[in-house]
């Protein structure tokens, strides 16, 4: 319980008190409860101005507001409602929710990781370190919110303010010491995790998704950068590491330095064009990953159960950071042995003398690493299966098919979550990017694409089922039905394991 005056600055009361009890807080009128202050937040579909009633009826006793107009409709009809104006209700809830949890992340060291593709592998991988150090550490991201063992939530990539900084009170009172998060584009443009005091941040890449939401590839970079500033508004002493061998990366550097003024011992790059974290040569297996890099005028060498050179840049961007968050370099180096694939990324079935690869590439950049990762060990064939989510960026989906037909022996275009869209629409559209169509099949049922896939393997053969990874539901128009890659597989592959 909190009274208003505590958990507001530059919002401006126009009617009621600063003494207004607070109980609870939110942005959805279905869950507010008495005494609680409710946030009009407008979306891109839908305006939280036009459920201020039904929030008020529910109970609420404040109101957050950015829309005057309606303001003067219904101050004379409820007169014993607080309503506080704001210029912005998405940072609003994000400041009132940070105070009204006691500013969790003061307590804590959190971490954003930021980036197309990685996040999830790069946040897991530094979970597994910080707990190897002996670290009590909080996960968020896609997969689950976590904290040690426990499960706490199913995930999301970034959560809505207040169940974000809910989470972290939940953690640190559980005894957290770090939490790891990914932090995703849209958070930032829309200030979720605003008003978080966090340690430091890692940017991964950047590479075509979700402009569906940004429309362009420069809205949608914008829209990561303003990660960084937040970062950085709110603690100018974090540390970040940066991958420069991606453009965006580079502009990601530039900016932290020219227009934030971050000191430079403050920033560590990597990748082969980084002059700090310099990743040398490697060498791919089917069940491990080796890697050179170069340090302070000193190469190291890495052995990893990670496969994949995608995975090579995941663990170089968790090892620099840590080195910025002063871990010893031998410590790093002797655990990466120890580190444990992440569910959904490459994750490997054994069949009868072939292989089924279950990955959660669903953008045009991370099908192709997966896929140029997997042509460094073939011996057969390589057997493509996938599809692309509906409602989502179509401009993606014939580049998609594209690669996968550059790449691949065989094609499978199927069914991934297609939502509204009819699948043999989605399946057109990417089909508008194959050329040699004789090499691609489309089998929409994706139980059946998985089955034939697995028919046509033969020795040696690697079958890439992609996209949904630790996905274990299909969203089929305002249905969500369990469907799990990794359970189909075994259905119809037999004598199979997780390795």
């Amino acid at each position: 319980m909190k009274k208003l005056k505590d958990l507001i600055d530059n919002e401006i009361v126009l009617q009621g008190s600063l003494y207004t009890v607070i109980e609870g807080i939110t942005d959805n009128s279905k869950e507010v409860e008495d005494n609680y202050a409710f946030f009009a937040v407008k979306g891109t579909k839908i305006d939280g101005h036009d459920f201020i009633v039904s929030a008020i009826e529910k109970g609420a006793k404040s109101i957050f507001f950015q829309n005057k107009d309606v303001y003067e409709k219904l101050k004379n009809r409820y007169p014993d409602i607080t309503f506080i104006i704001s210029e912005n209700t998405r940072k609003s809830s994000a400041k009132v929710a940070n105070r009204f949890y006691d500013k969790p992340s003061e307590n804590l060291k959190v971490i954003a990781v930021t980036g197309t593709n990685g996040k999830t592998t790069t946040t897991n991988l530094l979970n597994q370190y910080y707990t190897l150090a002996g670290y009590k550490t909080g996960l968020i991201g896609t997969i689950n919110y976590s904290i040690g063992d426990e499960i706490l939530d199913n995930g999301h990539t970034t959560p809505d303010p207040v169940k974000w900084f809910k989470t972290l009170k939940t953690m640190k009172d559980k005894g957290a010491d770090v939490v790891v998060a990914e932090v995703s584009s849209h958070a930032a443009d829309q200030f979720r995790v605003f008003s978080t005091k966090f340690s430091g941040g890692i940017f991964t890449n950047l590479t075509q998704d979700h402009l569906d939401y940004h429309k362009d590839m420069e809205n949608y970079f914008l829209a990561k950068r303003e990660t960084f500033n937040q970062i950085h508004q709110f603690n100018k002493d974090a540390v970040y590491s940066i991958n420069m061998d991606d453009d965006y990366g580079k502009r990601v550097y530039s900016y932290l330095l020219t227009n934030l003024k971050v000191k430079r011992e403050n920033i560590i790059t990597y990748g082969r064009n980084s002059e700090d974290f310099t990743i040398l040569d490697y060498r791919l297996g089917l069940f491990e990953t080796q890697f050179n890099f170069s340090y302070k005028g000193k190469v190291y060498n890495v052995y990893t159960k990670l496969r994949g050179v995608f995975n090579i840049y995941n663990l170089s961007a968790v090892i620099s950071f840590l080195l910025k968050d002063n871990f010893d370099i031998e410590f790093l180096i002797e655990n990466a042995k120890n580190l444990k694939p992440v569910k959904g990324r490459f994750q490997i079935v054994e069949g009868d003398g072939f292989i089924v690869v279950i990955d959660y590439a669903h953008t045009p950049d991370a099908i192709e690493n997966i896929l140029k990762s997997l042509l460094e060990i073939k011996k057969g064939k390589i057997i493509t299966v996938f599809g692309a989510g509906g409602n989502r960026d179509k401009t993606k989906r014939p580049i998609m098919g594209k690669i996968a037909e550059k790449y691949s022996d065989l094609v499978i275009i199927t069914s991934d979550n297609p939502r509204d869209e009819n699948p043999e629409d989605i399946a057109n559209d990417i089909f508008k990017g194959i050329n040699d169509e004789s090499k691609v099949s489309v089998i929409l049922d994706r139980e059946e694409a998985i089955k034939h896939s697995i028919d046509i393997a033969k020795e040696d053969d690697i079958v890439l089922v992609a996209g949904k990874g630790h996905e274990n539901y299909q969203i089929i128009k305002d249905k969500i039905l369990h469907f799990d890659d990794f359970e189909v597989v075994n259905k119809y592959i037999r004598r199979s394991k997780y390795v």
